[in-house]
């Protein structure tokens, strides 16, 4: 592999991040929609598995923002290397 090939396929790689990230995005708001309306419904629910399912959409919309931070990161690594390799 010569350093054209190398340069063309971390950019490859930098837009499939960011569009991975654009689909994280989507679904992170519609989970968090979906959170809302699932207070809303067990508002004043002590079941514990209503308690558990509000838990479970709570970490993932934490796992969502994670995980774009992580890519935001990659991208920006991988730029940095790309303008090291000139």
């Amino acid at each position: 592999m010569n350093i054209d090939e190398v340069k063309r396929t971390i950019r490859q790689g930098s837009l499939a991040a960011q569009e991975a990230k654009k689909i994280l995005v989507t679904v992170g708001t519609e989970a968090a929609e979906a959170e809302q309306l699932a207070r809303l419904t067990v508002h004043d629910s002590r079941d514990d598995d209503a308690q558990a399912g509000l838990k479970i959409l709570e970490d993932f919309g934490r796992e969502v923002d994670l995980t774009v931070r992580r890519i935001d990161a990659a991208v920006e690594h991988a730029d940095a290397y790309l303008a090291t390799l000139g």
